[in-house]
């Protein structure tokens, strides 16, 4: 019991301190999308992550919780079936989906072709 009150401790700090996202993905989607404020190209985007049994759905979600995250020019990404991932530099960014967030989040950092990219957000449905 005191194992499961950490752990939930700790998701409950980690989820009061990601101030610059918004997410709403508490069931499996059809489709996942990402969207990032792209007036604040950095490592540190406002971002939102959306799901919905379509993609318009989906899309729609994402740049609703991009802008309740801060976002002042929220715009998709990318859209994806399974799993879609975001990286970002100083300079710009990559996005990439696949079957795996790994195979996303190496598809996204390629994409985003600086050597100071980080992922900002994965995500699989």
């Amino acid at each position: 019991m005191l194992r499961k009150s950490i752990i939930l401790g700790l998701v409950m700090a980690i989820g009061v301190t990601a101030t610059s996202m918004a997410v709403a993905k508490d069931k499996e989607y059809a489709v996942g999308a990402i969207a990032i404020d792209v007036a604040k190209v950095d490592h540190d985007p406002a971002y939102g992550i959306g799901g919905g049994d379509t993609e318009d759905e989906a899309n729609k979600n994402a740049l609703k919780f991009c802008a309740e995250a801060g976002g002042k020019s929220c715009k998709l990404v990318v859209t994806y079936p399974e799993c879609g991932a975001y990286a970002a530099s100083n300079k710009g960014g990559g996005w990439g989906k696949n079957t795996t967030k790994k195979t996303a989040e190496v598809q996204a950092m390629s994409g985003c072709d600086d050597d100071s990219c980080k992922i900002v957000v994965s995500d699989c449905n």
